[in-house]
This record gives C-alpha cells, structure tokens and sequence, in this order.
C-alpha cells in the first residue's frame, strides 16, 4: 500500500478475494483506511471506498453512482430490481413485495418464526445436553432463513435442499476479486447455480399464474407489473429475494453464534437481560459485516469523492466492512462492546438498494438467539471455523457444545 507521487492518489494492491484476508481482514482494512476514505487499486483498476460518510453519500447518490453494468447486476440480473438505477422501474417492483417485509406484515409472520426455530433448536438442545457437539451452521443459522423464505414464496419443503445447494453456488465466490483462473471457476458455479435456481423458480412461476395462492411468488404475478412482465424478468426478481433471504440472514446468525459462543462473559449478560440482544445483534452486524462490498459504477460525467477525481465509468467498491469500522464515526471500532451508543451501520446497506428484509433477518437472528439462551445459555464454540471470503464472509462450521468450565 502507497501513496502515488506523482498524483498523491493513495494506491494499494490488497487482496480481497484472498482466503488469509478473510480468516482476519481486520489489520488490512485498518492500514487501507489509513490511507484515506479513497484509495486507487492498482490491480483491480478500481477505487475502494473505506469511510462511513463517503460510502453512505455514494449510496445516497444513484443517479451518479450506478449499480446497473456492475457485479451486482451479474449476479442477479439486469431485470431484478437490486440491480436497477431507475427510481420508478425499482419502486414499482420493489413495492409488490414490501408490506410483507413491514412491521405489521411480520407481525403475522412471528409465530411461524418462532416455531421454526423451536422445531430446529430442539434436537439441537437434546444432543448439547446429552454432551454432543453440534454444527449450528447446519442446524439451525442455514435452514431457519431458508425455511422461512421459502415458506413466505411458496417453495415446498421438499425443494428447500436444492434452493440452499443453488443459492450456495452462487455465492461461492466473488469473482471480480479473484485471479482468474479462481474467478473462471467462481463464474463456471455461480452461472451453473443462476441457471438451475432460475429453471425451478420459471416452473414455480407458470404454476402460480395457473393457480395462485397467498404467496409471494403468486403477489408478483398477479400484480400490475407481474401481469406485464415477461417470466424471464419475473424469475429474476424471485431468484434475488429467495438468494438474499436465505445467504446473508445464515451468514450473520453464523457470526452472532461465535461472537456470543466465544464470550462467555456476554452470553451471560444476554442470558440475564434480554433486551440487551437486538442491540448486540447489531453490534455483531457492525463488527463483523456479512456483505463487505457492494459495487457501483460512475456515470453522468466526472466526479469528485473526498477530494479524488473519478472518471466516468470509473468502478468503485464501498468497503461496508471497513466502514462499519470507521473511528470517525465509532468508538474504539474494532472492540466488540455490548453496550455501545445505538448507531445505524451499513450491515444491510444504504439508499435506493438497502435491504429489503432486513426487518425480517432482525426478528429471525432475535428469536434463534434467545431461544439458544433459553434452552442452552452455556453454549460454546468448541472447534475451529474458517471463513469465506469478505465480500461475502461468514464463518464455518460453528461447533457448539455446552462450557461444563
């Protein structure tokens, strides 16, 4: 990492994609911040962003700031609503499915949540006090959103194995950071997965429009835009939904069980005081972002982002993860305080593209916490994780076992 003299941009070469970055990017992203709130890849060819307040004023900015022609529109796809700039087209989509994702929508939903989690979390709580060790990434942190997002679509149980397998390969690797044999591989599963969640999601489309039921797949078809739309686009805007609600909810639940499994003195205080684990929640959110890139595009001529000059066309990454701890905005940001000043973080994004469901993320991370509090307020991580990498990063697997200490 360096200064250019001869333009006195801050220039790096950090290396994103790579597996020891994400095992500890922490160090990195410090001595990248330091650099200043834009720095110049030298490899990637793009600018990194790594500072609360200029990353929200990106993200604030759309119509300068694009999401369309990026990797986030490779992934999902030009028609699905996340990877669209234009206001009108966005809204119009991303409305059919909003009231389901407010407060007064998940009200309704809470009870099937919270059996959800009781029926996962009872053979987990029966193998713990029996002294087994168990994968809560596998039993309770990947199928809980699942479940509940397929439900909430009306994807039958029996097909959730194979959306969890699809969306998986979709998100097995960012391709854009990695060299390029890695990202030929990357591109080769994540296609291979786009294409056969895409191929279930049509036939599921052409059931509902047959017969539609109280589902969100039969809300979109038979809306006004879904009466419009080609299948080819509808099948976009489900497949990123189903991805989104399922990927990230088991990524951070993955996280909040190793924060809280491997501090003893926290899962107590949690235990004793359930109003404490929203905010501690969050707080894992901040300290341990699941979604640590989101990329966007320059257009509508130059521009000018802390005194640095980009280009139309220009590709710029905010780096969420870095962000979320940024001291100019946190206090002693790399420590992870139970009791810290409630402060919104960049965890589930910010403007036009912030996340959908993240009021339904909230409730299921809140109800699989303290019903492990309740059930097995001793648990611990009892083995070593690895983790994926950090635009995407969550750690796997977690081993918990009762702390007989």
């Amino acid at each position: 990492m360096a200064v250019s003299a001869a333009t006195r941009t801050p220039t790096t070469r950090f290396d994103i994609g790579s597996d020891e970055i994400a095992a500890d990017p922490w160090p990195g992203l410090r001595e990248l911040s330091g650099l200043g709130p834009v720095v110049w890849h030298e490899t990637l060819g793009r600018w990194l962003v790594t500072a609360d307040q200029e990353t929200r004023d990106i993200l604030a900015r759309f119509e300068r700031f694009s999401v369309e022609g990026t990797s986030m529109q490779d992934l999902f796809g030009a028609e699905a609503f996340i990877s669209m700039d234009d206001r009108r087209r966005h809204d119009r989509l991303r409305q059919v499915w909003a009231a389901a994702f407010r407060q007064q929508g998940l009200e309704a939903l809470r009870p099937v949540v919270q059996a959800t989690v009781d029926r996962l979390l009872a053979p987990v709580v029966e193998r713990l006090r029996s002294g087994e060790a168990v994968d809560l990434s596998d039993a309770i942190c990947r199928p809980l959103p699942t479940m509940v997002i397929a439900l909430m679509m009306g994807v039958p149980d029996e097909a959730i194995p194979d959306v969890v397998r699809w969306s998986d390969a979709m998100a097995s690797g960012s391709a854009s950071y990695l060299p390029e044999a890695q990202a030929k591989r990357a591109r080769a599963a994540r296609d291979d997965g786009k294409t056969q969640l895409a191929a279930y999601l049509g036939r599921l489309i052409a059931e509902r429009r047959a017969t539609p039921g109280a589902d969100l797949i039969s809300t979109l078809v038979q809306s006004e835009p879904g009466r419009e739309l080609p299948d080819e686009h509808l099948v976009q805007n489900v497949r990123q939904l189903l991805f989104a609600g399922n990927e990230t909810t088991a990524k951070w639940l993955a996280h909040i069980f190793v924060t809280y499994g491997e501090r003893p003195g926290v899962r107590r205080e949690l235990a004793a005081d359930r109003t404490l684990v929203v905010a501690a929640n969050e707080e894992v959110m901040r300290w341990q972002t699941v979604v640590g890139t989101t990329v966007r595009r320059v257009r509508g001529g130059p521009t000018v982002v802390a005194g640095i000059a980009m280009a139309e066309g220009d590709e710029v990454t905010c780096l969420l993860a870095a962000a979320n701890r940024d001291p100019a905005r946190y206090r002693d940001p790399d420590t992870f305080d139970l009791h810290r000043p409630r402060q919104p973080n960049l965890g589930f994004g910010a403007g036009l593209h912030n996340c959908l469901g993240a009021m339904l993320a909230r409730m299921e991370a809140e109800r699989a916490v303290n019903g492990l509090l309740d059930a097995a307020p001793d648990f611990a991580v009892a083995a070593p994780y690895r983790y994926s990498s950090v635009p995407l990063r969550g750690p796997l697997p977690v081993i918990a076992a009762l702390d007989r200490s």
